[in-house]
């Protein structure tokens, strides 16, 4: 299990969990972030339809390190995923960072996907240096 296997397996499974399984929903409705009950419910929806999408790939994990391993790495997959969809992060970045307070929506979404990317390439990197 090498950490390019691994990271083009939570590519895979990135699309299948951010693009093909999320609902009209949850994708207009996260934006209202964790601190708005609705929001928070559609991030909460989001996430776990999100993460089901990684089970064959953390089973892969699991049977090449330890389940546990294979937990902590899915947790690692869901909980920057939430974080990152909330919303404030990413607005933050575009403001301060980009200077853009207004962004294009191709703009935010490319800046959240390349978050979801890094964060994945992270955890692909920690998945592989405890593969046996």
């Amino acid at each position: 299990m090498t950490w390019p296997g691994v990271f083009a397996a939570f590519l895979a499974c990135h699309l299948a969990g951010d693009l093909l399984l999320q609902t009209e929903w949850q994708a207009v409705t996260k934006v209202h972030g964790l601190g708005d009950p609705e929001g928070r419910r559609a991030l909460i929806a989001h996430a776990t339809t999100y993460t089901v999408a990684f089970i064959p790939a953390l089973i892969w994990i699991g049977n090449n390190t330890t389940a546990w391993t294979a937990v902590g790495i899915g947790a690692l997959v869901a909980v920057p995923h939430v974080l990152i969809d909330d919303g404030h992060f990413t607005h933050g970045w575009l403001h301060y960072v980009k200077h853009a307070p207004n962004p294009a929506f191709s703009l935010s979404l490319m800046v959240d996907q390349s978050f979801h990317v890094v964060c994945l390439l992270g955890a692909a990197l920690l998945a592989a240096s405890g593969a046996r």
